[in-house]
């Protein structure tokens, strides 16, 4: 056997004869390698023994190590866990997934449990026993009724029979009756906005205003006329039953047509809902009449549609008589009145007190500002008239058998005024609806004209004048002292855009005439027979609670009552 020397070759790949990964350092190899190979049967006689060869090997024990979500294995999982309904107004649909997890074996539903109240339905169209083979799932379809308890809470077991512990749903919510009587539009329809403020006001009639509500409330009030004896009786009954419990009440002024066709099952409503109230979170009621609709949970509200959370029970066909309406949790008074016109029909006025911190939308009104204070400048409507009221803080000391003191507190009359706003589409009410709850109730104040013609230009302003000459009315003696009086609000009647400016001086010219002088310069050009100058007066809203008077579903009134705050002038 011929003998051959060995080389060591350099390992391209560095490989590690060990097998150890070439990333660890765990130390270095380099050696010889004697190749010993047979001879061929002439060199036999001069054979050697062959070398030894050393045999190493390792035995290493390996580890089961999850990854992310292994976590997920070897149970049974149902999904969801829990299931939060929130309000439910109408029948309601929502899968529940049963997934066996396990990854070697199977296992067997033995029942299906539900326990508690709420009237929690599972379709089950599989049966039991029903065999669940490694990582194998099955879907069901879990149904509530729209009556039932009011309140819903529930857990649906999926037994099984290896007595595997956590394969339940539980299921909560709220059942809502909609109070789905429309109504009489001859009688109109009340909306209010209503804020709490608590106001303190010292002997000098300044005030310190906090406010007690950060959201507003709503209520409805309207007339609900039932002409059949199964409407009126309907009626009848929603009352008897539900009046302890607050009703799901359709917004009616707000009330949308449907745009499209609808078929059963769809997550999305069709119609339009600019300057409407639709909310997320907040609840949706499509309504054909006093006995057909449903009311489904908002997801996402769209420029031409509205996404709900639970599929549409019904189909439903687009047109006038298919109405798309948000709808607020209210609830009604412990004592009201039926009038039985005759055995078949019956009217009702219905006065709806909205539940507190509502999902609802918040729009926003950009106003003009002066001196960082928002600034009203809505014309009033002028159809019925404005009223002014003065009130001053005195105190009358009458002896009545001597002379009269009077001690005047604040200095100043604190005036009211109303403010009659008339709101000619849904754009109008959305920037109404806006201007109110920036207002906070009564605790935010803003800028408004008192939109009379309080000084009389007795000449033209110039855009550069630093003054003006009015018409002589006691100013100088009366009104600039205070200075809540010192604020002008030029109103030009071509409505080409106020301007606010603050008095500094005045003189009266003794000559019929009195010189009012200015911050600044006006900026442009006011003609005396084309301008009114108002008292800008900085005011706030005198109750919480504000009306929308709605006379069909797009047109509308309010008025606002307004009081003067002339202590809080800048």
């Amino acid at each position: 056997m011929a003998d051959f020397t060995g080389t060591d070759v350099p390992n391209p790949i560095l490989a590690d004869p060990a097998g150890r990964s070439t990333n660890i350092t765990a130390g270095s190899f380099a050696g010889g390698f004697p190749l010993s190979l047979t001879s061929s049967p002439i060199a036999v006689s001069k054979g050697t023994p062959q070398p030894a060869i050393s045999v190493v090997h390792r035995s290493p024990i390996g580890v089961k190590q999850e990854l992310f979500g292994g976590e997920l294995f070897e149970r049974v999982i149902v999904i969801p866990r829990v299931k939060a309904l929130g309000f439910v107004l109408s029948a309601t649909e929502f899968a529940a997934e049963v997934w066996n997890a396990y990854r070697n074996a199977d296992h067997t539903l033995g029942s299906i449990v539900i326990n508690g109240a709420g009237g929690v339905e599972i379709t089950d169209p599989y049966g039991e026993p029903l065999i669940f083979a490694a990582l194998d799932s099955r879907i069901y379809q879990a149904t509530l009724p729209s009556s039932g308890p009011a309140q819903i809470n529930q857990d649906v077991v999926f037994q099984f029979e290896a007595g595997i512990v956590g394969t339940d749903m539980i299921v909560t919510g709220s059942r809502i009756v909609l109070f789905s009587v429309a109504p009489e539009w001859g009688q109109g329809i009340k909306e209010t906005i209503a804020f709490l403020t608590d106001v303190t006001v010292a002997y000098s009639d300044n005030e310190q205003r906090r406010g007690l509500r950060q959201f507003a409330r709503r209520a409805l009030k309207f007339r609900a006329l039932a002409l059949t004896a199964r409407n009126a009786a309907g009626m009848e009954s929603l009352v008897w039953g539900w009046q302890n419990q607050p009703y799901g009440v359709p917004w009616w002024p707000d009330s949308s047509a449907m745009t499209a066709d609808t078929a059963a099952g769809s997550f999305s409503i069709p119609c339009d809902t600019t300057d409407r109230l639709f909310a997320v979170g907040g609840l949706v009621a499509i309504w054909a009449d006093e006995f057909t609709f449903e009311a489904l949970t908002i997801t996402a509200v769209n420029s031409g549609s509205v996404d709900v959370s639970s599929p549409t029970q019904f189909s439903w066909e687009a047109g006038p008589t298919t109405l798309v309406l948000p709808v607020f949790l209210c609830r009604l008074g412990n004592k009201l009145e039926l009038d039985r016109l005759f055995s078949g029909a019956d009217q009702m006025d219905l006065e709806f007190i909205g539940e507190a911190q509502q999902p609802a939308p918040a729009p926003t009104v950009v106003l003009t500002q002066y001196k960082s204070i928002d600034v009203l400048e809505s014309m009033p409507n002028w159809a019925a008239g404005l009223k002014r009221s003065y009130n001053r803080s005195m105190v009358t000391l009458d002896p009545k058998i001597g002379p009269i003191a009077v001690v005047d507190k604040g200095g100043s009359a604190v005036v009211g005024q109303e403010f009659p706003w008339y709101l000619v589409d849904h754009a109008a009410v959305t920037t109404f609806r806006a201007f109110l709850l920036a207002r906070f109730g009564q605790q935010n104040g803003f800028w408004i004209p008192t939109w009379d013609q309080d000084l009389v230009l007795a000449q033209d302003v110039g855009s550069s004048d630093g003054g003006i000459t009015i018409e002589s009315e006691f100013y100088t003696r009366f009104f600039f002292p205070n200075k809540a009086r010192r604020y002008l609000a030029f109103i030009p009647e071509d409505g080409s855009g106020n301007v606010y400016r603050q008095v500094t001086a005045a003189v009266d010219n003794l000559d019929g005439t009195e010189t009012l002088t200015l911050d600044s310069s006006t900026g442009k050009i006011f003609a005396a027979a084309t301008t009114m100058i108002s008292f800008l007066t900085l005011s706030r809203l005198a109750v919480d609670e504000a009306e929308i008077d709605w006379m069909n579903a797009d047109l509308a009134q309010a008025n606002l009552q307004i009081q003067e705050i002339p202590r809080e002038v800048p």
